[in-house]
């Protein structure tokens, strides 16, 4: 089953680089893009969901709760989900970001889907 990952940031070219990474590490995945969480289709099961949202409007979000409830890995970037630091709900990808940076955070969420699956 191909891989499906969200990005959504209000800078486009940043969120342009961020797919262009996932897609460079995993040629078969499907990358949506947008500029708010509202232009997921709720159909989409997602793996991974870049956010540049705070932790507190991410917790409040409906489509963010969505997602969470369904399984997808959150992680956040922004001024204050650096602030905040990673929880057990989200991880946090520190700007400015490297591949080597999303890379890592890709690997996480992969050995942490094979735990969901083998636990």
């Amino acid at each position: 089953m191909r891989a499906r990952y969200f990005v959504a940031l209000k800078h486009v070219v940043i969120a342009q680089d961020l797919a262009q990474t996932i897609l460079d590490h995993d040629p078969e995945a499907e990358v949506v893009v947008g500029r708010r969480p509202e232009d997921l289709a709720p159909d989409h099961r997602i793996c991974v969901a870049f956010v540049g949202l705070a932790p507190d409007k991410a917790q409040a979000h409906p489509v963010i709760r969505a997602l969470l409830e369904q399984g997808t890995r959150l992680v956040l970037l922004g001024e204050e989900a650096e602030a905040a630091g990673e929880s057990q709900d989200w991880w946090v990808l520190s700007r400015p970001f490297t591949s080597d940076a999303v890379l890592a955070l890709l690997a996480r969420a992969a050995e942490e889907r094979r735990g969901q699956v083998a636990g």
